[in-house]
Order: structure tokens, then C-alpha cells, then sequence
């Protein structure tokens, strides 16, 4: 991170000497969804919607593993200015494999130039460094054991997978 010299001076004078500490991350879990067909909403305030049902898959991770469950779905929707953007706004539910209920929300954006879509809408293969798809992951639990997924901040990085659904990586802000 490059900060001018003057600047740099002034916040850590604001700071009372001190200036925020860059983050660390921590790998939480690998996540494989499965989805069935699209149900088309159609034409609402911000863009198209479609509502992606979640069926399944599995996620494993250093601390946490398990399926995810037939409950929960992707709210969908494509930006009426650009069609390439996508608002990505999932509620699912996972179950470890030790039997602890996990809610999962997230909030996120894809996005790919024209050409990009098209390849994906097609369903060839494409190197997902050609597109965007980064997502917010929120966590409730009341099991003990997994509290701590209550109170971080998390992201994950997605990719497209070959059949129907999604693959992403799941990251702890630390």
C-alpha cells in the first residue's frame, strides 16, 4: 500500500500514532453447490430476476465440513442498465458433519465483458480470471461449537462450475 508521506503523517496523528493493521486471511471452506432450473420472475426495479433453487453439494475446510442442504436459493438478478452484471443474493443452509445447522446469506456481483457471457450462457469452459464473482458471506448458528461463524467477516471467490451451480472458496477477514 502506497500512502503519500503527508498523509501517512496525518492519520497516524489522527490515530493517536497508529494506523489501521492490514488484514490477514484465513481459508474457511471449499463449497460445491448444486442448482435446478431458474424460475423466472421477470422484470423488477433493478433488472431481470431469476430465483436459482440450491439442491445440495458439499464444503469442507480446516475447522468445518459437511453438505449443504435441499433449502435456500439465489435471488438473481441481472442489471437492466448492463446485462453482463449480475446481483447475486443467496439464503441457504449447511449441516456439518458433526449435525450443526449453519444459515448462510451472501451478497455479491458477477461480471464479464459480452463476450464472456456469451461463452458462460453456452456452458464453455472459461478461465474465471475473465470474470468477476465475488460474494459477502454471512453466518448464523446456535450451535456452541460454531458460534465463532457468527462474528467474522468473510468473502468468497467463485467460479461457475461444468454442470448447473457454483464453486467458490470461502475466506475469514482476520
Amino acid at each position: 500500500m502506497k500512502l503519500s508521506p503527508e498523509f501517512e503523517q496525518y492519520t497516524r496523528e489522527q490515530g493517536n500514532g497508529f494506523v489501521p493493521p492490514a488484514p490477514d486471511l484465513e481459508f474457511l471452506y471449499r463449497l460445491v453447490a448444486d442448482v435446478s432450473a431458474p424460475i423466472e420472475i421477470g422484470a423488477v426495479n433493478n433488472g431481470f430476476l431469476k430465483v436459482i433453487p440450491v439442491t445440495g453439494g458439499r464444503f469442507e475446510g480446516p475447522r468445518i465440513k459437511g453438505e449443504v442442504l435441499n433449502l435456500g436459493a439465489d435471488w438473481n438478478t441481472t442489471d437492466h442498465r448492463n446485462p453482463t452484471t449480475k446481483q447475486i443474493d443467496t439464503r441457504y443452509m449447511l449441516k456439518t458433519d458433526d449435525g450443526a445447522y449453519i444459515t448462510i446469506s451472501t451478497k455479491g456481483y458477477q461480471w464479464q465483458s459480452e463476450e464472456v457471457l456469451k461463452k458462460r450462457m453456452a456452458r464453455e469452459p472459461v478461465d474465471p480470471s475473465e470474470y468477476y464473482f465475488k460474494q459477502h458471506l454471512y453466518f448464523e448458528t446456535a450451535d456452541e461449537r460454531y458460534s465463532w461463524l457468527n462474528n467474522v467477516v468473510a468473502f468468497g471467490v467463485v467460479i461457475s462450475r461444468k454442470s448447473p451451480g457454483v464453486i467458490y472458496d470461502a475466506w475469514i477477514v482476520r
